[in-house]
């Protein structure tokens, strides 16, 4: 409401946009210290991760989303949170595991990749944190404080490993040369490593935002409207926020 009057007082355009159309263009983003590519002049490969969104975009230009595949359950950020709860490792909890997990040993417990070579793009996590919480049950309070790092490397490694398996079959199938990584989860660095390293396996070009510009910020959401005026676009002031539009 505040936008609109202050667009209408001011005579100026008005937008709403979509929070996760502000994710895939956060890593197009430039400061004085993060100079991003410019714009992508072909299709791209999109993952948007957080504690909400496990989503997987063909990205045709500008304004044009193809879903891929997406969460059935859980988010990515969402498990890791739960699991980082379980540990009793504090908030934000994507943060504690990843800190953990830099001392451990990511082969140290065998935990499911759900959905990962099913033929579809869909994500599901929900099962992730069920055989996490059995296998915690099953251990005593010595046990997990000694192996804390182990578990938590091991956790995050299920995670990614699913997430690098699903961009990389996109990459071939749609023939693409270029991939952006986002949001909350995109800050995680065994998801960063992973992107850049199957970009170079792939020799196609990645694009991850910098840490500042990965959860969600007024910067992204302004250069989605920047794109979005020079195009010559703009919302009607009719336009009310809604949890459920589609991209």
């Amino acid at each position: 409401l505040t936008a609109k009057t202050l667009a209408t007082a001011f005579n100026k355009s008005f937008f709403g946009i979509h929070h996760i159309e502000g994710h895939i263009m956060a890593p197009f983003l430039k400061d004085e210290t993060y100079n991003g590519p410019d714009y992508f002049d072909q299709n791209f490969l999109a993952l948007a991760v957080s504690g909400g969104h496990t989503q997987l975009y063909l990205v045709k230009g500008f304004g044009h989303y193809e879903t891929l595949g997406s969460t059935i359950d859980d988010a990515a950020g969402e498990a890791f949170d739960k699991f980082a709860k379980m540990l009793s490792l504090g908030y934000p909890g994507g943060v504690q595991v990843d800190q953990w997990a830099q001392t451990g040993d990511s082969k140290a417990f065998d935990f499911p990749r759900p959905l990962m070579k099913e033929d579809h793009y869909n994500f599901s996590f929900s099962g992730l944190k069920s055989s996490a919480q059995r296998m915690l049950a099953k251990m005593s309070d010595e046990e997990i404080e000694k192996n804390k790092a182990n578990l938590c490397a091991s956790y995050q490694q299920a995670i990614v490993d699913v997430l690098v398996y699903k961009m990389e079959k996109a990459i071939k199938e749609y023939k693409l040369r270029y991939f952006i990584v986002s949001g909350g989860v995109s800050a995680n660095s065994a998801l960063r490593k992973a992107a850049q390293e199957l970009a170079q396996k792939l020799n196609v070009e990645l694009a991850i935002p910098p840490l500042r510009y990965c959860t969600d910020n007024a910067a992204m959401i302004a250069l989605v409207s920047l794109f979005k005026l020079q195009k010559g676009e703009s919302s009607p002031q009719d336009l009310a926020p809604s949890p459920r539009s589609a991209l």
